[in-house]
């Protein structure tokens, strides 16, 4: 069990309206003792009698507020002793003396008994980390969620990032320099950061993952909520603020190629290619024509969708009204206009430049598989997928004037040739990728594959094909042989792709599953904050209306009871019972009924009656 440690009990807005109050009270040449002080609260910020004295009882404690005796100079005190408070003098040297750790909950932003993370400077306090047991190396799930990464080259992640704090900046000008609103800003914020220092921190390529970005993010609201408190101005933008840098965040990790084309704005940039290129298709809006459009992404509500045409609007679209972009158009009943004809050339040209950079990536990988092949000549790779089979014989007996071999023995090895061409399309492994400029295989290759290997010289091969040419000239078997060979090599590339399949899915099955128990941590650790945070937010909303309810209440009860006293002071009492007189007799006495009279008369107010009597 981690061990826990009290650093501040005071509440920060609660301090600095105690150093406002103590400022006001010494202007006015006075001692800021402890009535002066909760007189000041009450009428400025309707504060309650006993929260002032806790609050002012902790911030001594803090050591933010010094206590110290003062004699009355004037006033119906003077010459008496009395206790008085004034601000602790902040010295610069101070800010050395921190212990590593900050003095507030990185989650609620109070302080009180926490516990220190071991890989950084925050501190949680025991119900905030959400853990059964917390261990003695606790680490926070701000650390947990920054090993995590998400894999972008720095420079690119950098620039991405760049466009982000640029849209967060023009959102909340607030936070540019959060410091310049707060007095004794330093006292209160243990790591201080604002929007202009994150975008320093960008523009000297600091980060290394989107999950760093987001904790200094974080850092600003947790540094907001301990100044300002939960309600305003600024704590209500810095809210806005995390909830757009999230949303900014997963557009990155949904596509960074749409994030940065989208911020960027070159021209054409809706047209550009994506990697990898998002699907294409007919979406349809109510009150729209099916239009084309970018599917980013699918959820559970539907397709998240991205249209051609001005604006390239986004929406969520039902599957119910998705079509294939291969669709024949006379199905869906287009309505052409300007709009819709603009969003077909775009669709048209991002097709194009779809294409080409396809080719391009082809070319790019055949010629490093090239590369390989001259480097290790030897080496069999087992990524390629596609054969071709080239031979000088094979092309002659296929000219049909200068071949001996009849023309159902070259049906039936060109057959065979699209069957190894077919199969060999068969592999899914995402380490094995289909390339146009592939490795082209011979038959002489083929031949000699085993003479390379067992070092014979290749003298021996060009016998054989001296031997198969005599052969062919008088109407030999080839077909025959050319059949067992590429039986053989098939069997073999079969066996080949079945282990490469195998140990592929193999490692994507761990891959996967690992990434989904991650992936169901962090659900469950957003819901678990989520719902805390709903419980918190209910709670004081319930609070707040029972301190409504109960002042109305008591005013209520004032108000009746100022009426019955206003309305029996009307009235006139029997002097003897105390019931509702009828009877006047003199100028304060009154009865109710003649026996009452008769009672009080003759016990003793015959001896003081006032009443003239003729």
């Amino acid at each position: 069990m981690a061990k826990t440690t009290v650093k501040r009990r005071a509440t920060p807005l609660v301090v600095q309206r105690l150093w406002q109050a103590i400022r006001y009270i010494r202007s006015q040449k006075q001692v800021a003792n402890v009535k002066r002080l909760t007189s000041h609260l009450q009428r400025e910020f309707e504060m309650r009698t006993t929260d002032i004295e806790e609050q002012l009882q902790y911030t001594v404690e803090d050591g933010l507020i010094v206590s110290y005796k003062a004699m009355a100079q004037k006033g119906s005190n003077v010459g008496l002793e009395q206790d008085g408070y004034r601000i602790t003098p902040f010295d610069e040297d101070a800010l050395s003396e921190r212990d590593g750790h900050d003095w507030y909950c990185f989650n609620c932003h109070k302080g009180g008994e926490v516990v220190e993370c071991t890989d950084c400077w925050r501190v949680f306090h025991v119900e905030c980390t959400r853990e059964e047991s917390i261990p003695e190396d606790f680490v926070c799930s701000v650390c947990k969620d920054a090993k995590n990464q998400t894999r972008i080259k720095r420079k690119e992640l950098n620039r991405l990032l760049g466009f982000t704090i640029v849209r967060l900046k023009d959102k909340s000008k607030e936070l540019h320099n959060i410091g310049a609103h707060v007095d004794g800003f330093d006292r209160f914020v243990y790591n201080y950061l604002d929007l202009n220092a994150m975008e320093e921190k960008t523009a000297k390529r600091y980060y290394k993952y989107l999950e760093q970005f987001f904790a200094d993010a974080r850092t600003i609201l947790h540094n907001v909520f301990v100044c300002f408190g939960e309600t305003g101005l600024i704590p209500d933008l810095s809210g806005i603020m995390i909830r757009d840098c999230q949303y900014d965040l997963d557009e990155i990790r949904q596509c960074k190629d749409c994030y940065c084309h989208s911020n960027a704005k070159p021209k054409n940039w809706f047209c550009q290619p994506c990697q990898p290129p998002h699907d294409l298709v007919f979406a349809k809006q109510k009150g729209f024509t099916y239009w084309p459009a970018k599917v980013i992404k699918v959820t559970h509500e539907g397709y998240d969708v991205r249209f051609f045409g001005s604006l390239h609007q986004r929406a969520t679209i039902l599957p119910s009204c998705i079509r294939p972009i291969n669709v024949n158009p006379k199905q869906l009943s287009l309505k052409r206009s300007a709009g819709f004809n603009k969003a077909m050339r775009e669709l048209s040209m991002h097709q194009q430049l779809l294409e080409g950079a396809t080719l391009d990536t082809d070319e790019q990988s055949g010629a490093e598989n090239e590369n390989d092949l001259d480097e290790n000549p030897e080496r069999e790779d087992r990524s390629e997928t596609t054969v071709k089979v080239r031979h000088k014989k094979f092309h002659k007996r296929h000219r049909g004037d200068d071949t001996g071999c009849d023309s159902s023995g070259s049906k039936s090895l060109s057959s065979r040739l699209q069957g190894v061409h077919e199969d060999a399309y068969l592999v899914s492994s995402s380490e094995d990728q289909v390339h146009a400029g592939t490795r082209v295989f011979s038959t002489s290759d083929v031949a000699g594959q085993t003479m390379k290997k067992s070092g014979r010289p290749q003298s021996r091969g060009a016998q054989t094909d001296e031997s198969e040419q005599t052969d062919c000239a008088s109407g030999c078997n080839c077909d025959v042989k050319f059949s067992r060979m590429f039986d053989e090599y098939k069997t073999q590339v079969e066996m080949d792709h079945g282990s490469d399949k195998q140990r592929a899915l193999k490692e994507l099955e761990e891959r996967l599953q690992k990434g989904s128990e991650e992936e169901k941590q962090a659900a469950l650790s957003r819901a678990m904050t989520s719902v805390q945070r709903e419980v918190e937010s209910t709670r004081r909303q319930a609070e707040q209306k029972c301190k409504e309810e109960h002042l109305d209440e008591v005013k209520r009860i004032a108000d009746r009871h100022k009426r019955d006293v206003s309305l029996a002071k009307k009235k006139q009492w029997c002097y003897n019972c105390e019931e509702e007189a009828m009877y006047h007799c003199c100028w304060n006495t009154s009865y109710c009924s003649i026996k009452c009279q008769q009672e009080h008369w003759h016990h003793e107010h015959k001896r003081m009656c006032r009443r003239k009597r003729n």
